[in-house]
């Protein structure tokens, strides 16, 4: 088999588009400077619901962790911006992604954050903050200032034609 029927069964094409992963991966390396701090945030895996019938303990998905994330930057914005940030539309800089999306791991939630003016540590003690105010947050947490390996691990699991695991709108 020679080398051009090689990339023609897996796919190879030099011509081809870039994948969404890649693309994305380029437009984040050139915006990188834009975020201060890497965010791990681990999640309750499951919630009580209420309904007619009683109360049950639901699995956590995708659209939860959605949710549970804009929340999580609503209280965090408005630690870092008091009433501002909900008057006057103030806040951080987010890029977020859940991880464990239909591989069996324990769903989880990474953000870049930026365009915080403040000590590092001051920003450490507020995210504690906005956990603690939000339902669906586990304790466990990690902060770090950003290097320039973040954005590739925050996209290690798209793929190549899906930004699915990507929160747009938590941005």
């Amino acid at each position: 088999m020679d080398l051009q029927r090689i990339r023609e069964i897996t796919a190879y094409n030099a011509n081809a588009r870039t994948a969404c992963k890649d693309a994305l991966r380029t437009w984040l390396n050139g915006h990188m400077q834009e975020f201060q701090f890497a965010v791990t945030l681990t999640l309750k895996q499951s919630y009580k619901v209420k309904n007619n019938n009683g109360v049950y303990m639901r699995k956590l998905k995708r659209e939860d962790c959605e949710g549970i994330a804009k929340r999580f930057t609503q209280k965090l914005n408005k630690q870092a911006y008091g009433h501002a940030a909900k008057r006057d539309g103030k806040g951080l800089r987010y890029f977020a992604t859940v991880e464990g999306v239909g591989n069996g791991k324990r769903l989880h939630l990474h953000l870049a954050v930026g365009g915080f003016e403040q000590k590092p540590m001051l920003f450490k003690e507020m995210v504690k903050n906005a956990i603690a105010l939000v339902d669906g947050m586990d304790e466990q947490h990690d902060v770090q200032v950003m290097d320039s390996g973040w954005m590739e691990y925050m996209t290690k699991e798209l793929n190549a034609h899906s930004t699915d695991n990507v929160l747009w709108n938590v941005a």
